[in-house]
């Protein structure tokens, strides 16, 4: 999956990991954190060091609503 910031430009891409986890990718292919399933279908993401930095909680008409640490 490639994601991109506000303007539309490619920052990096994202990889599964094992056990469900994603690996997140920058544009030079380092890796900068990634992303572990939480309870009730929750998602919490961590940068390379282990330290959080954001989590996302699904909406309640589906979706999911990300908030930052």
């Amino acid at each position: 999956m490639n994601n991109y910031d506000a303007n539309g430009h490619k920052v990096g891409h994202s990889s599964p990991g094992l056990f469900g986890t994603m690996n997140h990718y920058d544009n030079s292919g380092q890796k900068v954190g990634h992303s572990n399933p939480g309870l009730f279908g929750s998602v919490n993401t961590y940068d390379n060091n282990g330290h959080k930095t954001s989590h996302s909680d699904r909406g309640l008409f589906g979706g999911f609503n990300h908030y930052e640490n």
